[in-house]
């Protein structure tokens, strides 16, 4: 069974370039247009990874990071964040995420974050 993968940004050309990369490697994609979106998605996907943008309408990367932990099983689930600010690797270390990538991501070094960590 392939491994779930939510992408959660508002940004659509960025979402759809994110999916076709991710499904040509084997794994099943699935977005959201914001975190509130995303949560709502989290609930009945239950995605093994969550690839979250920062800055979002309506909740914001770390909103949405808070809420999540309050899901059942919420902090267990690797985030991967996306930025166009490349002074913020503490701040999302600080919230337990396991990766971060600067805008526009290198789809090369996404897929072998996503592989190392989902040991795929």
């Amino acid at each position: 069974m392939p491994k779930k993968i939510l992408v959660v940004d508002d940004d659509r050309l960025n979402t759809t370039l994110l999916q076709f990369t991710l499904k040509t490697k084997g794994y099943d994609v699935f977005s959201a247009e914001d975190g509130v979106e995303g949560l709502e998605a989290v609930s009945y996907e239950k995605p093994d990874l969550i690839i979250l943008d920062v800055h979002m309408p309506r909740m914001s990367g770390f909103e949405f990071m808070n809420e999540l932990k309050k899901f059942s099983g919420g902090v267990m689930i690797p985030v991967i964040m996306l930025t166009a600010n490349e002074n913020m690797q503490d701040m999302f270390f600080a919230e337990g995420v396991k990766g971060y990538f600067v805008k526009p991501v290198d789809p090369v070094k996404l897929e072998k974050k996503i592989a190392d960590i989902l040991g795929a």
